[in-house]
């Protein structure tokens, strides 16, 4: 059973014993001991005689289970792990799973709505499911045995719930999907254009294949993404820095206004 505990910055709140950490993961828990063994998993606390697990480890097996779903074996995935700072928070963690994204293809994992709030932190509401929908990281399956199901990108289920916690709305959450949708077909269109005038020739050019072509789009498509990425992530900070210049300009006038200037406005 989850138990709070006194934290400092960076730490969890959360702990697990081994049954519910296997049980939110999905990874059997004698894989669980094994990842640890293998250095894979950080070693977990002691409560006596019982281990206690924390967010970085849930997030940390979610990851790997999405490394192990693209094909990558054992000794890559320690290797990547290795990259990620020992203190990381459970959020820089699934970070590290959201990046890796645009450079492998879907895999969706089918699930059930027990199995789904299982792998979150508490209990999903038909709300929480509809800003999942909306965002595109979830899909409602026919039930054709009764039995809910969903298709879920689940290397981003824990920080959309994080976003769900922190405030974002199911109407927000559509007008989110709905601008990126926009944008995202905009930008398709500009690069389709772009390739066709500057790139399909030189490719004809040289005589290229149809296998080639696909491999051009497929080296293309990461980074393009990243170059994306880098631009969103600028005009975020550039919107910070607004934003922050905005609310010290609000501060210095409250703070030049005088009662009596007050009063005769």
């Amino acid at each position: 059973m989850s138990t709070d505990h006194n934290m400092t910055d960076g730490e969890d709140q959360v702990t697990y014993g081994l049954a519910e950490l296997s049980e939110r993961s999905g990874v059997a828990a004698r894989t669980i001991r094994f990842y640890t063994t293998e250095g894979l998993l950080a070693a977990p606390d002691k409560a006596g005689r019982d281990a206690v697990y924390h967010a970085q480890h849930l997030v940390t097996l979610e990851l790997i289970r999405e490394l192990q779903g693209h094909g990558f074996g054992l000794a890559s995935i320690k290797e990547h792990l290795n990259r990620i700072p020992a203190d990381s928070s459970p959020t820089t963690i699934a970070m590290h799973s959201t990046m890796l994204a645009p450079w492998l293809a879907d895999r969706p994992e089918t699930i059930t709505r027990a199995e789904l709030d299982a792998r979150t932190a508490r209990p999903l509401t038909d709300e929480d499911i509809a800003v999942l929908h909306s965002l595109g990281l979830l899909k409602r399956l026919d039930d054709d045995d009764g039995t809910q199901r969903y298709e879920v990108a689940t290397a981003l289920l824990s920080l959309a719930v994080e976003l769900i916690d922190i405030g974002i709305t199911p109407d927000a959450a559509k007008e989110l999907a709905y601008t990126i949708d926009e944008a995202g077909t905009r930008l398709t269109a500009e690069l389709g254009d772009l390739y066709t005038r500057l790139v399909r020739p030189v490719l004809a050019d040289k005589h290229y294949s149809d296998d080639d072509v696909e491999r051009f789009v497929a080296l293309f498509k990461p980074v393009s993404i990243a170059a994306v990425a880098r631009s969103y992530e600028q005009a975020l900070s550039d919107l910070r820095v607004r934003e922050s210049e905005a609310a010290q300009g609000r501060r210095d006038a409250r703070n030049n206004t005088t009662p009596d200037s007050t009063q005769g406005a």
